[in-house]
């Protein structure tokens, strides 16, 4: 299993994103990539899953939300990947949260754009961290739509933000590509600017979205209850169950997790959960 390291926990807390290469072993990629080809199909058929995918500012869909909804063979089991709840249960906490869940993808030749942004904002001084584990199915580059991130802006007030916006092109001052390739996993903070052009090549360009928040953050900050988090934990014991039982032969080691005490879900291995559980 690959870990993150201090080094590169490091340069996340500093920068507001980092890039782990060669995450996904080769099988699990496959699967990855033909479950959410036939998604991405369903949706362009105007399939079930069409009225759960977002637009973007070009009209074209790209973010399929709720994604563990959609019935597929992949995304539970990689949401129990073992390198992925190794860094939540590192950098959140022992009572990591998975809160959102999408596939995002750039179609070829007009895949959608996506404006400079923020995902959302967070008191910072709790010392708490919320971030999106990015896993890439196919190559990112600068021609088919890169995120691009701001290093640093993490730590910019709201102001410094507005005036950094206010530069009338996409282009900005000290952005970064994040290229990255097949099985590699760019780790973003909720608050660093980031953002991406159109596909302009003949390529597909996919990325699964997890979002990690510390139970303990969230009942601080009041977003969501305790029910909601209860639902929403049940659901990752439900991925680790199912990838235990239907493993990758690649898996040569398994996730480990143990739910603290103080939050009880009274889930049994192998029930059926929620797959929506809803914002």
């Amino acid at each position: 299993m690959k870990k993150i390291t201090e080094e590169q926990v490091a340069f996340f807390d500093k920068n507001g994103y980092v890039i782990l290469k060669g995450v996904i072993a080769p099988d699990e990629l496959t699967n990855l990539q033909s479950e959410t080809q036939r998604l991405i199909d369903e949706i362009l058929a105007g399939g079930p899953a069409a009225s759960s995918c977002n637009r973007g500012p070009e009209g074209v869909p790209y973010y399929l939300t709720y994604l563990h909804s959609h019935p597929n063979d992949a995304s539970e089991r990689l949401l129990a990947h073992p390198t992925i709840v190794d860094l939540a249960a590192r950098m959140v906490g022992t009572d990591c949260v998975p809160t959102y869940e999408a596939l995002v993808f750039k179609l070829p030749g007009n895949g959608s754009s996506v404006p400079w942004h923020r995902d959302a904002e967070f008191d910072r001084s709790t010392g708490h961290k919320i971030f999106n584990v990015d896993i890439y199915l196919d190559h990112s580059t600068k021609q088919n739509g890169v995120v691009w991130v701001v290093p640093e802006s993490v730590h910019w007030s709201k102001a410094k933000i507005q005036e950094y916006l206010a530069i009338p092109s996409f282009e900005k001052p000290g952005m970064v590509a994040a290229e990255v390739e097949p099985g590699d996993i760019l780790l973003h903070d909720i608050m660093v600017l980031h953002g991406s052009d159109i596909n302009r090549q003949q390529s597909l360009r996919r990325v699964i979205y997890y979002e990690f928040r510390s139970a303990r953050q969230i009942l601080e900050s009041g977003k969501w209850d305790r029910d909601w988090i209860t639902a929403r934990l049940k659901l990752l014991q439900s991925a680790l169950h199912e990838r235990k039982v239907n493993p990758y032969s690649s898996d040569t080691e398994l996730a480990t997790y143990d739910l603290p005490a103080e939050l009880p879900t009274g889930y049994n291995p192998g029930a059926q959960v929620e797959k929506k559980v809803k914002h």
